[in-house]
């Protein structure tokens, strides 16, 4: 793993002073400001007020009103509508978006969803044959988060003499399908400058358009709540008018006029709180999707548009019971998954490519993910049937897989997705050969990558600058997520105290940071693998500003990103403590001690009369040239 550096970046103190003055806002805040590249009077006052007067026009989209007419024409002729899209969240809101509008409005409208283990992604053969047969029936195809790499399955579906309007907004290939029309931003020749829009935004654009000649009223709230679901459960840049669907969707979600979207929240125990991004994306997402991994996305799609009660709630409890199956599915594949990394040193890769009989599809994208955080290396994990592959791609921000699966596409059956995250069919006699292109043209990328993992932080923050004011400030920059993450800021020139495991399997880690004037607590969440390196007394810590709450009282608190480790360990070893450690060691009868760290603290302590903490035993432990050591989370191997 590569040693962290973490960099602030400069800027010039009457830029600074500029927003300070401007906006009235602290430094640290106009450093965060400048750090995403927001420094004009107008894009600062876009962000801090995410409005819909600064909405790009729907206009700009090419072919997005040669689309609307088209529907236009479809509800006077009374014509079959179907919207056919993804199973996951984004898939799921723009297909229910579609439908309540298009339901208010009169048109004769269905919606298909694929199975994910049966059909797939995209557009599935068996949809294609039952349009042939006529035992779907559809005038007008309207395809949501997919078909924007379906050039022959559009091109068959077109000679039935039935039209197609592709609304996508995954990466375009060279060739796109012929259809009626297509709204996709990422088209060479649209003019739109908001790029990063998903499905459900884009959807939400389209018929807030749409609407203006249907003119349905009290609609549009209800489409920007499925507007911001998707839009937050696709992990897009929350910039532009992406930031205006989540923050002002976020305001509706707090009140939903969506039945089953309030079922869904009390089911999962948030119903009393407020919503705000990281619920979205952490708890009601994951429950959404849950219905598409492991059952059918319809489930989800029907708590989306019932307008019953006890079918919602009902609703609402399969998906929570689908979401505990989720889980655990998951983390048997998962476990399974490094057990082969770790067994075939497939750790050792440019990209990690690891594939099993019969994994669940649907979980296979949250375990690329998962495995690409631990290696911090692209991951494409398969699952393979009947000698075909199945597999979701997770990537690094240096590298894009996409390009890296164009690069390799002759041994794949088909492909498609963004820089971060893509899915493929691959055979199963092709996929050694595919690991092994991929993993050359990947290491050609890398090769003039740093040996350091550089995190950029958005500024300074001195243990005296930490208040509440500080915390509310820091909100306004609400909701965060990809393009605006939360931000996180460097402590310098501080000391620890009272370093301690904790939760029920302890895996966080708790301790105090001091400048000797004032102590703020740190809370580590599953930090307990970075242990050694806090132990270490880092250099900077890397922390985001948090609210704790106990007891009815609320106490600002940092969270721990990471650390960067001292070049150089600057510790003076107290002689005493060494005597006291190596008596401890030469007292021991076998050669190689095992302990946990903080008991061995509590053990010395009660042994002996000096005083010696976890860090301390750290610090002299990497000074001594004779004691060789392994921390491996909390547990302390030295050997004799």
């Amino acid at each position: 793993m590569k040693k962290v550096k973490l960099k602030v970046n400069e800027y010039e103190q009457v830029e600074i002073d500029k927003i300070v003055n401007t906006f009235n806002l602290s430094e640290i805040s106009s450093r965060i400001l400048l750090k995403r590249n927001i420094s004009t009077f107008e894009e600062i006052k876009e962000f801090l007020d995410p409005d819909f007067k600064y909405f790009e026009s729907a206009e700009n989209y090419k072919d997005l009103q040669k689309g609307c007419n088209r529907i236009l024409e479809a509800i006077h002729n009374k014509e079959q509508i179907l919207i056919y899209g993804d199973y996951d969240v984004d898939g799921i809101t723009s297909i229910s978006q579609f439908v309540i509008l298009l339901s208010k409005a009169g048109a004769n409208v269905d919606y298909y969803v694929p199975e994910r283990e049966n059909e797939g992604y995209g557009i599935s053969c068996d949809f294609i044959e039952s349009l042939r047969n006529n035992e779907i029936i559809a005038d007008l195809l309207i395809t949501v988060d997919c078909g924007i790499a379906e050039v022959e399955k559009i091109r068959e579906i077109t000679s039935f003499n039935k039209d197609v309007i592709v609304l996508d907004h995954h990466q375009c290939k060279d060739e796109i399908p012929p259809a009626y029309a297509i709204i996709n931003p990422k088209q060479k020749d649209c003019p739109s400058k908001n790029k990063q829009l998903c499905a459900a935004g884009l959807s939400f654009k389209f018929l807030k358009h749409l609407n203006r000649y249907l003119k349905i009223n009290n609609i549009e709230d209800v489409l920007l709540e499925l507007a911001c679901l998707g839009t937050i459960a696709d992990i897009v840049d929350l910039i532009g008018d992406n930031r205006i669907i989540a923050s002002n969707g976020l305001k509706k979600i707090n009140n939903t006029r969506i039945i089953g979207l309030k079922k869904l929240m009390e089911v999962s125990g948030i119903n009393n709180k407020a919503i705000e991004s990281y619920h979205i994306g952490f708890i009601i997402a994951p429950r959404i999707n849950a219905a598409g991994r492991m059952d059918s996305a319809r489930k989800a799609i029907k708590l989306m548009l019932t307008q019953d009660e006890n079918e919602a709630e009902m609703l609402a409890l399969e998906l929570e019971k689908l979401n505990v199956l989720r889980k655990e599915t998951e983390g048997e594949i998962f476990n399974e998954a490094v057990n082969k990394i770790e067994t075939d040193f497939l750790y050792k890769k440019n990209v990690i490519v690891v594939y099993g009989t019969d994994w669940h599809e649907g979980v296979l994208g949250i375990v690329a993910s998962k495995l690409t955080e631990k290696y911090e290396k692209p991951s494409v994990v398969i699952s393979v049937k009947d000698g075909i592959g199945k597999g979701s791609a997770r990537s690094i921000e240096s590298v894009d897989i996409f390009e890296a699966f164009k690069e390799s596409d002759s041994y794949l059956v088909k492909y498609g997705g963004h820089k971060l995250a893509a899915g493929l069919t691959v055979l199963e006699k092709n996929i050694s050969i595919f690991a092994n292109e991929l993993n050359g043209y990947i290491g050609n990328m890398l090769l003039s990558e740093s040996i350091y993992k550089e995190i950029k932080l958005d500024a300074l923050l001195k243990i005296s600058d930490v208040s509440f004011n500080l915390y509310d400030e820091i909100n306004k920059f609400e909701p965060f997520g990809a393009g605006n993450p939360k931000p996180v800021l460097a402590v310098e020139n501080v000391t620890i105290k009272n370093i301690r495991k904790v939760g029920k399997e302890g895996n966080h880690i708790s301790f105090l940071l001091s400048d000797d004037s004032k102590d703020i607590p740190v809370i580590g969440f599953g930090k307990i693998n970075i242990l050694e390196k806090v132990l270490a007394r880092p250099s900077t810590y890397a922390v985001s500003l948090s609210i704790n709450e106990y007891n009815g009282k609320k106490s600002i608190q940092l969270v721990l990103n990471n650390v960067e480790e001292q070049e150089k360990l600057d510790y003076r070893i107290d002689e005493n403590k060494i005597k006291m450690l190596n008596s401890m060691i030469d007292k021991t009868k076998s050669k190689i001690i095992k302990t946990d760290i903080f008991m061995l603290v509590d053990k010395l302590n009660r042994l002996y009369n000096i005083k010696i903490t976890a860090d301390e035993i750290i610090c002299i432990l990497k000074k001594s040239e004779n004691i060789q050591y392994a921390l491996k989370n909390d547990i302390l191997y030295i050997k004799k």
